[in-house]
């Protein structure tokens, strides 16, 4: 009987972690917005223990923040908090990155080359840029070799995916930007140059930073490439 309320409590609070990350995606719940688990439990209809665990995930993934007046509530992104998630995503990967030199299948480099050679004839398409630059990545961290970075990848994108409302991609700058620093990047994972590479990832997050600080001073809270 023990075991079975323990299994009912971790499916509820999968139901309330899942339910709120939508919520948040969808803009219902804005960066300040007050969350408790009281206010969980009767948003859902479910107990407070399955909210408690919800609201410690989201934030453990940085979704969820204590304010030190209001409690818990829905994270925003200021100036500092974006330096630190790309600053993590840039350790993440290029190192990522140089582990995809090392350990990238001849079938892998081939079809990141030719991404990068798809991503040149849809560069005046914002919307397909931004898709085809998640499945870009998604290749890289799979070359890598390595589940846990991947997951940790996954845990900032999704932060970061959570506060956007348009991509840096629709700057025509940025676009061309993305695919030259693709293209270096795919360059030196050929040569199976980790150290090119990983400066390569770099350089490209850095890149993708300015983009973003430049839509979120503008108010144009944006994803990156």
């Amino acid at each position: 009987m023990e075991k079975k309320k323990r299994s009912s409590s971790v499916l509820l609070g999968d139901l309330a972690y899942q339910s709120i990350r939508e919520a948040i995606s969808t803009n219902q719940m804005k960066g300040g917005d007050r969350l408790s688990e009281y206010m969980v439990a009767e948003w859902l209809k479910i107990s407070r223990t399955p909210a408690r665990e919800a609201l410690r995930r989201l934030e453990n993934e940085g979704l969820v923040t204590a304010h030190p007046r209001l409690g818990l509530v829905v994270a925003s992104l200021d100036d500092g908090a974006l330096h630190e998630l790309y600053n993590a995503r840039e350790i993440l990967e290029s190192e990522a990155a140089a582990l995809a030199a090392r350990f990238a299948t001849d079938a892998e480099i081939s079809e990141l080359q030719h991404m990068v050679d798809i991503e040149s004839s849809i560069v005046d398409q914002p919307a397909k840029m931004y898709e085809h630059n998640q499945v870009f990545h998604s290749l890289i961290y799979s070359a890598a070799r390595n589940r846990y970075l991947l997951k940790f990848f996954t845990t900032i994108t999704d932060t970061l995916s959570m506060h956007r409302t348009v991509s840096t991609m629709l700057s025509s700058q940025r676009r061309e930007e993305v695919l030259n620093e693709h293209r270096l990047l795919v360059d030196a994972i050929a040569r199976r140059d980790e150290n090119a590479t990983r400066e390569a990832a770099r350089q490209h997050i850095k890149g993708a930073l300015r983009a973003k600080i430049v839509m979120h001073r503008s108010g144009r809270v944006a994803d990156s490439a």
